[in-house]
This record gives structure tokens, sequence and C-alpha cells, in this order.
């Protein structure tokens, strides 16, 4: 049986290799029929173009279409001619990757007409810049039927898509996807990835901008999506639902249903959609919560401390979430353009962990055993607008209100176990914490922008005033075998925030090659947080506990003024500046009475030259400065003891940090050899980083205080190459990357240096064509952590991944997907060295003409292995972790697309 299986795809693979050649088809008509029919035995002659030597010649069939195949690619005329009609030609100039021309609709001349064009028929360089503007051109690469956005962005060089849908373009995570300039249901960019028909795309261009949200002038990735003027013609969307319908008593059945509509025109665009899930393909976006502070008593360390993650691409827990919301733009008239969109979010996720930690001190060592239980519920509501008023052809303005309404419920219980380095338990904790969060945050943006008829001239300015508000009440209660650790408590927070910010740009031409750009920024912020503990007296929470309550408010202002000078010419740019930034900070203590002034000044410079090779290949040089303030869980004198055992304290006198960022990074893309080649390199140096200061009782408890330390670097390269072998059939796409950190913290009183080293690299090997496409990688990842305060040896670690995936759709309509993942874990603690294997298989048909109606088996872990395995090392300890995910499971699916196309402008509403 498994030769047979070997013969069938070795058959399938050497049909598509030696498919590969030119096609070139055209359909002729009769313009001088009122019915535009077919043209019959029409001469199509094929002449190469360097020595024209007639190389082939076909007759129009009875309908009007002639077809040439050609096994070699090069430069051709193509001469249509008919005795009643005059020459008409066309001009075929292919590539690699654009070896099929279809002409839909030749129309020959009169005899009485003089020719007065020629058409040119080119490939399109799959990959280029327009400007900074990174393009990809959609339809150079091949997607499976039926695919959606995130298929063909898995298929780009430079792109990497995870599995929870998070998006990396050269080497950096995108924040923000846009459709048309525009944001499609909110900040979820999975809403377009995972919804939008691939083949409605025209091209995904990747390019930086500032960041809105950010004081400092930090830039972010962004995706943006344009359409085809096809897809703005009409409506299409899906309607899709499965189940495995396996309900019983103790086993609720497993279900993915979703319904989309999008409906665009010139001027219109609306889209209503809703999903509804509880199996590992849920939308959930848990980040929002962080984003909105809607848990008080979240960890309030940055991860410059935690440096290195290693974790499987499964999502952890159950999930359930139901999503829906409605977007319409409307171009109002050549001028007023509006934009409204509103999301609502319902998600639950039941989680079930266990930890395993290895804490490594100057003089000793312990371990601790973690097993903790969670239910988290998510409700939220987002608006989001924006107006766009086009005042003339100099003037402009834009305004972006938005709102949003989020409620978190979170019930968690866990026990944690310490043993000494003999493995004789000395102490456990049990947890129980219920919390109850509410956030609303609104926000509106206005800018206006002034062109002068002198050319590069410009005016912009902006104002924005963001407010935010959450609360939240948890009953904590703490059992502990120290009696003196016992609590139980009722907490109550209430933050509020206000922040204005006024930003005043003009850019002045001189001559032809010179800018100058000058900026003023003005930022006034205001942030209080009170929280208030009391404990359990009388069977009622009347106690204040003074020591896990306070009042803490910061005021922050601050001016910046820079000026830089761009120069441009021919393949060069340059940029360079500097930027002056006073920072007045005032931390009130308002329930001791007591306040800390800071008032800092900096000088940020930056510095950026691009080299432009091509249009295809650029050189990019990029260092800048920014500095960032400690948030307001950061500065607030108050211990957090939601982890009994990992209690966090608050530092009034924290310094902002100050940051150097210099990266290099090198793109270019070969189109006639169809190669890619991307390298790039990261540096960032922190001064006054924010680390943390921590000290390990007897009892195994680290209470940990916030402060600044010197000497934090982190350090990235990255090496991807793409190309073709075997005449185009296969691609081959190597990468490599190496990462180097350095973190200084201090424990019990000791300074210590952490550095961790990671080198990965793999190969991914796939192949597409009309029916087929295949895919096979190997990935690996090698770390070695480094820590001054242990005597004991960190001994390296490294995860092996070996994957493959298979789409192969018949002629009948019939078709298979299947992928499979292998996963190795070694030198983990004892029962975390795991590794396993997932394999997912999907068989279904098509039906109806345009096969758009689908019904399909999916079935999720096959062998039923799936599994959360998880390493992380933090300064001293090192822990390791596996979750509750979902396993194997089955669903029954049918699935209907539909697409329509207006073909007259008189139809569009």
């Amino acid at each position: 049986m498994f030769k047979k299986q070997v013969t069938i795809l070795f058959f399938l693979f050497t049909f598509s290799f030696f498919s590969q050649e030119l096609e070139i088809s055209g359909h002729v008509v009769d313009t001088t029929n009122t019915s535009k029919r077919a043209l019959p035995n029409a001469l199509a002659m094929l002449v190469r173009i360097k020595d024209s030597l007639l190389i082939d010649f076909k007759r129009t069939d009875n309908q009007g279409d002639f077809t040439f195949k050609l096994s070699k690619l090069d430069t051709f005329e193509l001469r249509i001619s008919h005795p009643q009609f005059s020459d008409y030609s066309y001009y075929i100039f292919p590539s690699v990757s654009n070896r099929q021309f279809s002409i839909k609709q030749i129309i020959l001349p009169p005899k009485s007409q003089l020719l007065k064009e020629v058409v040119i028929f080119a490939y399109k360089d799959p990959i280029f810049y327009k400007g900074d503007t990174l393009v990809y051109v959609a339809d150079s690469f091949a997607t499976k039927p039926n695919a959606v956005v995130e298929d063909l962005l898995k298929k780009l060089p430079g792109i990497k898509v995870s599995s929870d849908g998070t998006i990396q373009a050269q080497g950096k995570e995108v924040q923000q996807v846009l459709v048309d300039g525009d944001e499609f249901f909110g900040a979820d960019p999975t809403m377009a990835t995972k919804n939008l028909p691939a083949n409605s795309i025209e091209n995904v261009q990747i390019y930086e901008k500032k960041d809105e949200n950010s004081t400092e002038n930090e830039t972010i990735q962004v995706l943006d999506l344009k359409l085809k003027e096809d897809a703005k013609k009409g409506y299409f969307g899906k309607i899709s639902f499965a189940s495995d319908v396996g309900a019983t008593s103790s086993y609720p059945p497993f279900y993915e249903g979703e319904a989309l509509f999008n409906r665009f025109d010139k001027k219109q665009k609306i889209a209503v959609f809703s999903l509804l899930s509880n199996t590992i393909k849920s939308s959930l976006n848990w980040s929002d919560m962080y984003t909105y502070g809607l848990n008080q008593e979240r960890d309030w360390q940055n991860d410059e401390d935690d440096f290195m993650w290693f974790n499987s691409d499964s999502q952890n827990g159950i999930p359930k979430t139901w999503k829906s919301g409605v977007f319409y733009n409307n171009k109002i008239n050549k001028k007023l353009e509006a934009n409204v969109n509103y999301t609502y979010n319902n998600n639950e996720l039941f989680t079930n962990d266990k930890e395993k930690s290895q804490f490594l001190l100057n003089d000793s060592t312990y371990t601790s055993d973690v097993e903790n239980q969670s239910v988290e519920k998510v409700q939220s509501h987002e608006i989001n607008m924006k107006y766009k008023w086009k005042i003339d052809s100099l003037n402009s303005l834009v305004i972006e209100p938005k709102w949003s309404l989020k409620t978190n419920k979170t019930n968690n219980e866990s026990l944690n176990k310490f043993n000494n380095s003999f493995g004789s338990e000395f102490r456990n904790t049990t947890t129980a914490n219920e919390n109850i969060a509410e956030g609303v945050n609104s926000s509106i943006q206005m800018s206006y922008r002034k062109n002068f008829k002198k050319k590069n001239r410009s005016l912009l300015t902006k104002y924005s005033l963001v407010s935010e508000s959450n609360q939240s009440e948890a009953n904590l209660v703490i059992q502990d075998t120290e009696e003196a650790f016992n609590f139980d408590q009722n907490k109550k927070n209430n933050a509020k925030s206000l922040s204005h910010n006024a930003k005043l740009n003009y850019i002045e031409p001189i001559g032809k090659k010179f800018k100058i750009e000058t900026e003023y920024e003005f930022y006034i912020h205001e942030n209080s947080q009170e929280k208030y503990t009391y404990n359990l007296s009388n069977q009622t929470y009347t106690e204040l506990d003074s020591n896990f309550s306070n009042d803490f408010v910061t005021n922050k202002n601050f001016h910046r003024i820079g000026t830089q000078i761009i120069f441009e010419h021919k393949k060069h740019r340059l940029t360079t500046g500097v930027y002056f930034r006073q920072v007045d900070i005032d931390n009130k203590n308002l329930f001791f009475n007591t306040e800390i002034h800071q008032l800092i000044n900096n000088v940020l410079p930056r510095f950026r030259y691009v080299y432009k090779f091509s249009q295809n290949s650029r050189l990019n040089f990029n260092y800048r400065t920014s500095s960032s303030q400690p948030t307001i869980n950061q500065l607030q004198p108050v211990p957090d003891n939601s982890n009994p055992n990992r209690i966090q304290i608050g530092n009034p006198n924290l310094n902002p940090n100050f940051v150097h960022k210099l990266s290099v990074n090198y793109n270019t893309y070969k189109a006639l050899s169809n190669t890619y080649l991307w390298a790039s390199m990261n540096y960032t140096s922190t001064q006054n980083a924010i680390s943390k200061s921590s000290f390990y009782d007897s009892y195994g408890r680290n209470v940990s205080q916030a402060i600044n330390v010197n000497g934090n670097y982190t350090f990235d390269a990255n090496f991807s190459f793409g190309f073709p072998v075997f005449n185009s059939f296969l691609d081959i796409n190597p990468d490599i990357a190496f990462a180097n950190s350095r973190v200084y913290n201090y424990i019990n009183s000791q300074e210590n240096k952490t550095i961790n080293s990671e080198l990965s690299g793999g190969v991914n090997l796939n192949t597409s064509e009309d029916s087929l496409e295949f895919s096979i990688g190997a990935y690996l990842v090698y770390n070695i952590p480094f820590s001054s305060i242990t005597s004991q040896e960190l001994l390296p670690y490294y995860t092996q991944n070996y994957s493959a995936r298979i789409h192969w759709t018949t002629p009948f309509g019939l078709f298979i997907e299947t992928d499979a993942q292998f996963t190795i874990n070694s030198q983990r603690s004892d029962g975390y060295n795991i590794n396993y294997f997932i394999w997912n298989l999907n068989v279904g048909k098509s039906f109806l003409k345009n096969k758009n109606l689908i019904i399909s088996v999916d079935t999720y872990d096959l062998l039923n292995q799936n599994i959360s395995a998880n390493r992380e090392v933090s300064a001293n300890v090192i822990t390791d972790s596996k979750s509750l995910v979902i396993a194997r499971y089955f669903l029954l699916r049918l699935s209907y697309k539909f697409n329509h196309k207006k073909s007259k402008e008189e139809d569009e509403f």
C-alpha cells in the first residue's frame, strides 16, 4: 500500500514537473456582428523576436480559441490575421514566474483602419519597491482554490504567519493590517487575513508608519491589502458551519460557524460578519485585556527580564468565542469619505496548566511544582470611525473617534508545592482568586494637512485626546502551611488616565535634492490609580490593610522639538537630524502624602540611509534613539500579592529609559531567475532599562521591586534566501538566524547577569501547481543560557520541528488536504522532554457549476498527540510548563461561497 502511495505521488510530481511550459492562449471575436460571436479560422502566428523565425501557427477553432504550448521561454510577437480584417500584433515577454498569458478578447481592426497601437504582454515584477513601500503582486503567487489572504501571505518571501495568525514581515511583527488603507473591523488583523478571499487582492504592501499611540515617535510595521477593481464591484462572501455532532452528558460537541458578507462598489464598502467556535481555530484576541488594563493584578514587569521563550504552536486551554461586526465605508462625494465599524467579542477560555520551576541561587537551589486552573470570560464592544475631508486640492482634514467597552471575569485556583534540593517538600500554598473588571477607552484624533503650491512643501498639525477608565474588584483567598501567610482579602482598584497630544510638522524643500523637516510636539498625561485592600473581619471585608493599599498619581508633560535634513538624489536617500526633549514628571503618593519630582532632558539623534540598487533591490541603514517612561504599575509603591509567592512592588524613583536602536536591512529580488534574498541585523542597547531587584526568603517566596539598570542589550541577525530548481518546479527557502541578549538584575542584593544565545535555522521546500500544493520543512532552535549568580551550569536545550503539507484537488472536485508536524523537545526537566506528532487531514468535495458549495470532513490531531509545552528562562529561574489543549476531533463541514461582480457602472447602488 505504501509503495502505491509513493508511486502515485511520484507520478503527480513528475507530471507537474514536465508541465512547466510557456502557454499563450487567446479568443478572437467578430465585432461586425451585433452578437459579438467567435471568429473561426483566424490565423495566429508566433514569431520569435530575436531572429524573426516563425515558431508555430494555429487556426482558431469554431469558438474562436487558440492555444500555443512551448517548452522554452523566449520573447515573441503574436500576430493575428484574417482575410476580412487588418492584422493585429501582441508582444509577449514571459518570465520564470509568469508563464501563462491569456488574451480574453481579441478584436481585429477593419481593413480601412490604420493600426495605431501595439499591445505588450509582459510580466509584472512579483516583488518591487514603490518609494519606501515593499509591494507583492498577488497574482504572481499561486494559491489553492478558495484560499484566503492568510494562505497568500504564507507564500510571500520574507513574510511569516504563525498558527495564531501573527504576521512577521522583514523580521518585524506586523501591528496593523489595513484594507485599501482602512482598518477592517477594528484592530484585529486576523479579520482581514482569515476571511477575505486571496483572489480579491491586487497587491500586498508592507511599510512603516509612525505609531499614533506612541509619544516617542516610534514606528510600526503595517500590511496594507489592496483590492482588485473587480472585487470592488458587486458582492462576495461565505457561509460555513461544522460540527462533530457528538454531544454527550460529559462531552459537548465541537463546532465552527462563520458568515461573511461583503458588498463593494466604487463609492461604498459594506461588510458584515459573525464567527462562532470552540475549537483550536477560535479567533481569540486576549491581548486587548492587557492593552486596556482590565486586570490590574497582572505582572507589570516588562519582557526584558524574561529573555527567552520557547513554546509550541498549540493554543493553550479550551476556548469558546463569538465575534460579530459591521464595517461601512462611504465615499460620499469627491471630497468627503466616512468609515465606521463596530465589533463585538464574547470570549471564554478554560485553562489547566502544570509548571516545574528551578530556582538557582548563589548558595542553594530549590524547585516548585504548580498546578493552575482558571476560567476567563471577556466581552467587548468596539466602535472605530474615520472621516476624511478633502477641502480642496491643497488642504485636507481627518477626524478619527474611537470608543470601546471591555469587561473581564476571571476565576483562578492554584496549588504551589516547594521542594528542597533533595526533593523533600517544605511548604505549599493554595490560592483562589476571583476578579471582575471593566474598562472604557475613548479617543479622538484630528489631523490637518496643507500642501503648498511649491512642490514638497507641507504643513501637518495633529491633536489627540485619549481617556481611559478601568475598575476592578477581586476576592483573594490564600491558604498556606505557614499560618502568617494566610489571607482572605477583597481588593478594589480604580485607574484613570487622560492625555493630550499636539504635534506640528513642517517640511520645506531646498532645491531639488534637499528638504528640511521641523517638528514640535507637546504632551500632557495625567494618570491615577487607587488600590484598596480589605481583610475579612466579622464575616465582612471592612478592615483596611494599609500594607496592600495605596493612592498614587503620576503627571507627565514633555516638549520635543527637532529638525532633520532629507537628501534624495537618484539611488540615494539620506535623513539625519536631532531632537531635543524635556520631560517633567510629578509622582504623588497620596496615601502617605509624599511627592517625587523629576526633570529630565534628552538629546535624541537619528540617522537613516537608503541605497536603491534597482526597483527590486534595496539597502536600508537606520539608527534612532528614543526614551519612554515607566508605567503606573511600575511606579506605584504597593505590593501586589495576587501571586503570594511572587510579590511585586513598584518604585516611584524610577527614571525613564534611553534606547539606542541600530538596524541594517537588505532585500533583493531577481525576476528572471525568481530568486529572493533578505538579510537583516538589529541591535538595541538600553540605558536605565527597567529591570527588577528580587529577594528570595527561606520560604521560597520572591519579592521583587522595579529598578533601573545599565548594560542591557539585544542583538539578532537573520538571513533568508529563496530560489527555484528543476525548471521552477520546486522552490527552496533556507533561512538562518542568530540572537543574543544580556540582561542585568539583582538577586538578594547581588548583581546577576543573564545571557542567552540562540541559533536557529531551517529549510522549506514547496511546489505549487493548479491542482497540487506540496511543502516540506525542517527547523532547529538551539539555546545556550547563562546566569552569573549560580554556580550550577545551565545546560543548552534545543527544539526540532519537522513539517509537511499537501493540498491536492482532483478534476472531479474532490480535494485532499493534509499537514503534519513532528516536534522534539530536548534537555528539559523530567517529564517535560515531550515529543509529539500532530497530523491533520481534511477530505472534501466541491459541487455546483462554480465549485462554490463544499462538503468536507475535517480531522484535527488524527493521532491524538496534541500538547502544549513551553520553556521560559528568566534571570535565575528556569520554568518548564505544559497545558491542557484541544486534542483530536472530527468535523463535518458545509461551506457555501458566493461572488457576484457587476458588469456595468450603473448597476451600483
